[in-house]
């Protein structure tokens, strides 16, 4: 920092007594989304490295510059580092964060579990995405998806060129990868248990950990979609919980003014989508911010 404080990511290291790949665990790549890092703590510090076959790195905050002032970018320079990979050295500080912790996926990485939320204004269901552009690693992550305890992915088809995530950098660097999200706002017991569900299944996917993975007997894949808009300011009160599917034009919510009267209903643009993240219950809300998120079903398939 300016002063010459040292910034530092911390890192959890747990190396078994059996050979085996090594699985990259991080959160708070969004400084907002420490129910990630909690989990990640609740994890590493639970492990027994006599069961363990191979190395697990646990970062719980991937972005300090974010994590210390609770915000989804950078107090250093405002960027989004989940939008910036590759990055630079070159670069302001977020690109080369983004540039080091590249370096170190390619150098230590065999899989990359990452942990996000829908922050402090907005809750997401518990469901997980995978980088897909028709190649062996991508389906190697959607394997892995399918063994988390979720039922529900979200394929985005995500060319290696084009994607600024961890999660894309990852698939370029031919290192399958899943994100997991769930929960945002207070972080409930049941977050935790679920994260914790979603890394246990993704270490016994791997072999890290012994016994079976998590499986449903359905998944529904889910893709497209695009974040929702509110053209009004006001309190945000929604409509339908996340996770519902619904049809076009229902109602997702709506915003009130400091009068209590409706200035604008807020409806779903796609047919029959998945709400991935709504804003918290009469959460205040500018104009032109985000809303909802609303992904289309794409189909249903089994394991």
């Amino acid at each position: 920092m300016a002063d010459g404080s040292p910034i530092r990511l911390p890192v959890f290291i747990a190396s078994g007594v059996k050979d085996g790949p090594t699985v990259w665990l991080e959160g708070c790549i969004h400084g907002e989304e420490y129910g990630g890092a909690a989990s990640i703590i609740e994890f590493m510090r639970s492990l027994d490295p006599n069961v363990l076959n191979g190395t697990i790195i646990g970062v719980p905050v991937a972005n300090p510059a974010s994590f210390n002032f609770r915000s989804r970018v950078s107090s250093i320079d405002g960027q989004n580092l989940n939008r910036i990979f590759p990055g630079s050295l070159g670069g302001s500080h977020s690109f080369q964060l983004a540039a080091v912790i590249g370096e170190q996926l390619e150098a230590h990485a065999d899989y990359l579990i990452d942990l996000h939320s829908g922050g402090i204004g907005a809750e997401v269901p518990f469901y997980a995405i995978y980088k897909d552009d028709g190649g062996e690693v991508a389906q190697r992550s959607k394997d892995l998806a399918k063994r988390i305890g979720v039922d529900t992915i979200w394929r985005t088809p995500d060319a290696r060129e084009a994607g600024g995530t961890v999660t894309a950098e990852a698939l370029r660097r031919n290192i399958p990868s899943v994100t997991v999200e769930c929960g945002g706002g207070t972080f409930t017991e049941q977050h935790l248990q679920d994260y914790l569900t979603s890394i246990h299944g993704f270490m016994q996917a791997v072999g890290v950990l012994s016994g079976e993975a998590p499986v449903q007997k359905q998944y529904t894949i889910i893709s497209g979609g695009s974040f929702v808009h509110n053209r009004e300011g006001g309190l945000f009160v929604p409509a339908c919980k996340v996770g519902d599917i619904l049809p076009q034009g229902a109602p997702i919510g709506r915003l009130v003014d400091l009068f209590g009267e409706t200035v604008e209903q807020i409806d779903n643009p796609y047919p029959d989508s998945y709400i991935a993240a709504l804003r918290c219950r009469f959460y205040p809300t500018h104009a032109g911010e985000i809303c909802a998120e609303a992904i289309p079903v794409e189909r249903r398939e089994g394991l």
